[in-house]
């Protein structure tokens, strides 16, 4: 795993818009992390581009970035079914860095119909998965309970995918309110770099409303976007090693 450091030693994230196209690592090696805390990004006066939905003025607490490439046989739509594919979350095992052990990213997880955490349906499917869809889940978070996120599609093509995502209730631990809404936010990048071969960037940040408590972990946001990226690659996910102990 290749985990770049902040500051100086890191360029400052730049996902994968318009003609921008990351170093993107070989399939089957491990890929690129990089972290990023709000000191360094204030420093290198980082606005989030416009590609990630977020507007350019939103503070950023903590960034996480992870690029690498996948083999698969299929079409971008399998990858997207497989991001759909909500009820799996629980099996999806990140590594706790506090447990020091494997846990599973969720106890459950639905598709929903609706911003309604009661109105389950079944997973997405890559043809709902279109151009400005607006799709809601609800999810039991391991650590933190049950919160309901919505994911918005802002491209999908054969060639390209961005789907983003973001809490839309707050996420507690306790009587502690950890995010309020919109204050956990990711985007996933597909892209088709050959037959075959797709790179992924996932862009993960805490924002404005994120509690103290929630940006002290930075091993806990990287091993959870290994995690996801491991299982959209479908690559065990409680493989040896993990990114970072």
């Amino acid at each position: 795993m290749l985990v770049l450091g902040s500051g100086a030693h890191a360029a400052l994230p730049e996902p994968p818009c318009g003609g921008v196209a990351p170093a993107y690592p070989a399939p089957g090696a491990a890929p690129a992390i990089a972290i990023w805390h709000a000191a360094d990004l204030e420093q290198g006066k980082w606005q989030p581009p416009a590609c990630t939905g977020w507007p350019s003025s939103s503070p950023s607490n903590l960034v996480i970035v992870l690029a690498g490439s996948v083999r698969f046989d299929g079409d971008i739509g399998g990858l997207l079914a497989r991001v759909g594919m909500i009820s799996a979350l629980p099996k999806v095992q990140y590594w706790s860095a506090t447990d020091e052990s494997w846990r599973p990213l969720a106890y459950g997880a639905s598709a929903l119909a609706g911003p309604d955490a009661q109105n389950h349906r079944s997973d997405f499917s890559a043809s709902e998965m279109t151009k400005d869809a607006d799709l809601y889940y609800s999810e039991n978070d391991s650590r933190s309970g049950e919160a309901v996120y919505r994911l918005h599609v802002y491209e999908s093509t054969p060639e390209r995918a961005v789907i983003a995502s973001e809490n839309v209730t707050p996420i507690r631990r306790y009587l502690v309110t950890l995010f309020q809404p919109g204050a956990l936010q990711s985007v996933i990048f597909i892209q088709r770099l050959s037959p075959g071969i797709f790179g992924v960037y996932i862009l993960n940040r805490t924002g404005a409303g994120t509690s103290v408590f929630a940006d002290s972990h930075a091993a806990s946001y990287v091993n959870r976007a290994v995690a996801v990226y491991r299982d959209l690659a479908g690559i065990k996910t409680d493989q040896e090693p993990p990114a970072a102990r």
